[in-house]
C-alpha cells in the first residue's frame, strides 16, 4: 500500500521509474521530451505534464494497479485539473448524459458548487 497523504507527483515517478529498472535518461529519451523539462518535472519545478504525456509515461512504467490512480491524482491536484483517466472516460457521450440526469442545475447556479448527496 502506498501512503499518499505527502507524496508529490515527482516523488512517486522518481519511484516508479526507479521500479521499472529505467534510467532516467531512457526514461525521458523514449518519451521524447528534452533533459531539462524532465528534470525539471522529476524536482517539482514545473506542473506535472498533460495528460496524453501521462499516459505516454504510464505506457512506459508499467505500474502497479494502485500506482495508477494514484499518478493521475497527484498530476491532477498540482495541475488543477480532473484527472487525465477520469477526462478520457468522460469523453464518453452516453456516461455524460447519465451524470447529467443526477445534477441539480438550480442548486449548482445558486451555490456556485454542488455537492451531489
Amino acid at each position: 500500500m502506498i501512503d499518499d497523504s505527502s507524496m508529490k507527483f515527482c516523488n512517486l515517478l522518481a519511484q516508479m521509474i526507479k521500479e521499472a529498472g529505467l534510467s532516467n535518461v531512457k526514461f525521458y529519451t523514449a518519451l521524447g521530451i528534452k533533459k531539462p523539462y524532465f528534470y525539471d518535472i522529476l524536482s517539482g519545478k514545473v506542473n506535472p505534464p498533460p495528460s496524453e504525456r501521462q499516459f505516454a509515461m504510464l505506457r512506459l512504467l508499467k505500474p502497479k494497479p494502485e500506482q495508477i490512480e494514484l499518478f493521475f491524482d497527484l498530476a491532477a491536484q498540482e495541475r488543477n485539473e480532473v484527472p487525465a483517466d477520469i477526462a478520457q472516460t468522460l469523453k464518453n457521450k452516453d456516461l455524460c448524459r447519465e451524470l447529467r440526469n443526477d445534477i441539480d442545475y438550480e442548486k449548482l447556479l445558486k451555490n456556485g458548487e454542488y455537492k451531489n448527496e
